[in-house]
């Protein structure tokens, strides 16, 4: 019987019905221990009523309990309640390999990306005596970090000799009608399992290749209109040849596929092991068509003379090759090597930006320490780093065309520069929004983006106002350009399309523009941060690999075919971006994938330094808010979804209170604790403000409907106005209040051509803090509540971000630029006085990098302590040096 929501299996609570099955009902449900979504089996009764079976199950399930692999979904437990049996899985957001064939083939480099993952999860299950028996593309996964593997080891659970997927196996992928009845898994199986002999691990490996062989050509390898075809061609014939179906399929892979479906086991390959290792070969050495079809031979007889001829000029090259090889230059060796900086200079993850660059010539490496507080340069022969200080929120650097300078952004602050030695910085033009990206050329001329800002911007090195040079096509769904790159010479610039919510889908386009004619054009229909290389090549990611491919730099155009590579880069979740730079001499410096990015810890601090670990889990916190009586704290997480959770300090669990794909940040309580207002891009385009019982029970209630981002800050203390920050793309960040009644209304708070963030109103409603970077740094600014322009007083010396009241109204809380906690009374009443800024503790947490400007902090309600962040150092992050890499690239991407 199904189940109906709020029932429980023990501790999990279900929530809806994901699908079913011959082996069984699935569903998503909670973990109400543990506060996690997971996905329960309910066993079908075959299974559950046999003994055998039942064991067989049980004893299974325990061995892939103890499994751990990337690309194998988990078991977390198993129960039985109310003579119901059932299993706890991994709950795995995405779709079926199946659904996606519906579409048709896919291209050669993904199934190679998915072939490889699927094969390294075979051989690991394999080696612990595990065997799937029930392989298909209904069994597969796809997600954003790849593929999982579903119904592992669990499949078969037949009576022995029987046809397994003749009537209940597996989840249905297709109907097949043969006398009424629906086959699932029939085309998938070896012939052993067939004719109801025992499957074993090369009865996966056929399998398998059925999978390889449908994902290249869109079609099934053995077909048929009724159960006894698909037998006979599964027993009897062999399937045509892949590349006769797809002419730029390798023979390589055609080989590989063919071995996997031979019809005795013991002619396929042996292991899942060898498998993999071919496979790899195969997307290491490239994806091209590498045996070439045989030319007909001449006609005729050939000349005795002309035969002569050319043994004469065959001898003269074999001599004049044996020269060559005898003098010719050995080329220089890849090399790697990992830097792992430590303790102050641990390198900063932001997952938003890139983090790491590489000066043009190769000899040194800037990347973003300090918990996002500084710039750290380590020269490549030395094995120390120079920190660069007094930077504010350095991030995303980048290294001029003769290495003497390093360009970045402050925050939302400005876009600056400062020398390789160190020295104050240099403010280049002040910026209005979150940056994405920017490029020093050779013309002394930097261009760079702005997140919600159309086109790219170009400006003197030197100074000066900015003017826009590209104008993205809407036409064709095209609506921001992000991520430009300079090309040798200044002739030209790469850059990332970013796509009209709702428009086309893909990951987005790599544009360039010719700097000599102004014409724009798109080289990829769907890649993201494209980077040319000396060699002769363009790089660029899809779907979180990175591709090759040749690159004709006098036309602009593309030259070849791309080619998958292999090497493990770092992609943000958000934004698109590879944390990876390439210098002109071949070097190249990433950030491997896996690294996880802005992974911290919760802690509390006293106002002596002291410190208490709170038991959260490590996760990617971000704009931690206590609930008004500080039972709870709300936190955006960055590290899946962008979603908000909750900690209850009391229970000292952590539960997600928002579900949706779309980014949902910036949570703030209602003064009763009731609800959390937050901003969030769920209904496409920019983020607007919702707010949604703190229960998670309801549906969220869309309070703005705003083409420009907004996100929430303060609420009055009577409860009836909100304020709220709105990103003006001329003016930068403004302040304005909604009120908090059915009609909604938006009225200007302080509006200027310069960046208003972090309003707080105080206790007593008669005050609003703030920061704004009008005098050229972000300060401190106090001013009257409702009426902005009744007074107005600076409090911070020195620069300031991030202010907070203390609960009495007594204390100003804010962020120095070293990081630092300062505090500044002030006295309540009818004038502002404020006294001298002191330091509370030093910069040693958290306080915010390129995407998150927010309050990263919070204080306690008896404000005897503070609530803040500290990276995770436990498993600190390195940087990846890859000397010669353009070598390696040109034997992977031949460039004619």
């Amino acid at each position: 019987m199904p189940l109906t929501p709020g029932e429980r299996l023990g501790p999990y609570e279900i929530q809806s019905a994901i699908g079913a099955g011959g082996m069984g009902e699935v569903y998503k449900a909670t973990d109400t221990r543990l506060d996690r979504i997971v996905a329960v089996k309910v066993l079908p009764t075959h299974v559950a009523s046999d003994f055998d079976l039942k064991q067989r199950f049980e004893r299974e399930a325990k061995t892939l309990a103890a499994l751990s692999h990337p690309h194998i979904c988990p078991v977390f437990d198993v129960g039985h309640q109310n003579g119901i049996d059932f299993l706890v899985m991994e709950y795995v957001e995405g779709q079926t390999l199946a659904e996606r064939l519906e579409k048709g083939a896919l291209p050669l480099d993904r199934v190679l990306q998915y072939a490889i993952q699927i094969a390294d999860a075979l051989d690991k299950a394999h080696r612990n005596g595990i065997v799937h028996r029930d392989l298909k593309p209904g069994n597969v996964m796809l997600t954003r970090s790849g593929v999982k593997l579903l119904d592992f080891g669990l499949a078969k659970l037949q009576p022995a000799g029987a046809v397994a997927g003749m009537s209940v196996a597996g989840t249905m992928t297709s109907p097949l009608t043969a006398q009424g009845t629906i086959l699932g898994t029939l085309h998938y199986m070896a012939p052993e399992q067939v004719e109801g002999k025992d499957a074993d691990a090369r009865s996966d490996i056929f399998s398998f290749g059925a999978i390889v062989y449908e994902m290249v050509t869109g079609r099934r390898a053995f077909g048929g209109r009724s159960a006894a075809s698909v037998v006979a061609a599964i027993l009897e014939r062999e399937p045509p040849a892949m590349s006769s179906l797809q002419p730029l399929t390798p023979r390589s892979v055609d080989r590989i596929v063919a071995t996997c479906l031979a019809k005795e086991a013991d002619d396929r390959w042996q292991t899942a092991r060898d498998l993999l290792r071919e496979l790899k070969w195969i997307a290491e050495a490239g994806t091209r068509t590498d045996d070439a079809v045989p030319g007909s031979a001449p006609r005729g007889r050939v000349k005795l003379a002309a035969a002569m001829s050319c043994s004469l000029v065959l001898g003269a090259a074999i001599a004049a090759a044996a020269v060559w090889v005898a003098t010719r230059p050995t080329p220089p060796h890849v090399t790697r090597l990992t830097i792992a900086p430590g303790g102050a200079a641990a390198l900063t993850v932001t997952g938003y930006t890139r983090d790491v660059a590489i000066s043009r010539d190769g000899t040194r490496v800037v990347y973003v320490g300090g918990n996002g507080s500084r710039l750290f340069v380590r020269a490549l022969d030395q094995t120390e780093a120079t920190p660069l200080e007094g930077l504010g929120m350095p991030h995303h650097p980048f290294f001029s065309p003769d290495g003497a300078w390093i360009g970045f952004f402050d925050g939302l602050n400005a876009l600056k520069k400062v020398s390789v030695n160190g020295g104050p910085a240099v403010t280049i033009c002040r910026v209005t929004s979150a940056p994405t990206g920017a490029t020093w050329g050779a013309d002394g001329t930097i261009i760079f983006a702005l997140t919600a800002v159309p086109g790219l911007r170009r400006v003197s090195a030197n100074g000066g106002e900015p003017e826009i040079i590209t104008t993205p096509n809407a036409q064709d769904g095209e609506a921001y350009d992000y991520w430009p790159e300079f090309l040798p010479d200044a002739r030209g610039v790469l850059f990332r399309v970013e796509l009209r919510a709702g428009g086309p889908t893909g990951s987005g386009r790599i544009g360039v523009l010719d700097l000599r004619t102004g014409a724009r054009k798109i080289l990829v229909r769907d890649g993201f941060y494209g980077r040319y290389v000396s060699t002769g090549h363009l790089v660029y990611g899809v779907s979180g690999m990175l591709r090759a491919v040749p690159f004709d730099l006098n036309r602009l155009e593309l030259a070849g075919t791309p080619i998958p590579l292999v090497e493990p880069v770092l992609m943000t979740p958000f934004g698109g971006v590879l944390d990876f730079d390439i210098a002109q001499n071949g070097t190249m410096v990433y950030i491997p994938a896996g690294t996880r990015a802005a992974a911290r810890t919760l802690v509390w601090i006293d106002r002596q330094g002291q410190e208490q670990a709170i038991t959260a889990p490590v996760r990617a916190y971000t704009y931690p808010r206590l609930s008004p009586d500080g039972s709870r704290l709300a936190l955006d997480v960055r590290d899946q979804d962008n979603d908000i959770w909750i900690w209850d300090f009391a229970r000292q669990t952590l539960s997600r209170f928002t579900f949706e794909v779309a980014q949902d940040q910036y949570p703030v309580w209602t003064l009763d604790g009731r609800r959390l207002i937050f901003d969030s891009r769920r209904t496409g385009g920019q983020a607007n403000l919702f707010w949604q019982a703190a229960d998670g029970t309801g549906a969220a209630e869309q309070l703005t409907k705003s083409p420009i981002n907004q996100s929430p800050y303060t609420i009055s203390p009577d409860g009836t106005r909100l304020v709220f920050r709105s990103d003006e793309l001329k003016t930068g960040s403004d302040l304005l209040a909604l009120t908090l009644n059915k009609e909604h209304q938006i009225q200007p708070l302080v509006q200027t051509n310069f960046n208003e963030l972090n309003a707080e109103i105080s206790p007593d409603g008669r005050w609003f803090a703030y920061e704004s970077n009008e005098s050229g740094q972000y300060e401190i600014y106090v001013r009257t509540f409702p009426d902005a322009a009744a007074g107005r007083w600076q409090i911070s010396t020195g620069g300031g971000t991030k202010p907070l009241w203390a609960r009495n109204g007594q204390e100003l809380f804010y962020v120095a630029p070293t990081g630092a906690l300062m505090a500044v009374r002030v006295a309540p009443g009818a004038t502002f006085t404020a006294g001298t800024p002191t330091r509370l503790f030093d910069g040693r947490y958290y306080i915010g990098d390129a995407a998150n400007v927010g309050r990263t902090y919070d204080v306690s309600p008896d404000g005897r302590r503070f609530l803040m962040m500290k990276a995770d150092t436990t498993t600190p992050a390195t940087i990846i040096v890859v000397q010669n890499w353009d070598q390696e690239l040109k034997r992977l991407v031949p460039v004619r």
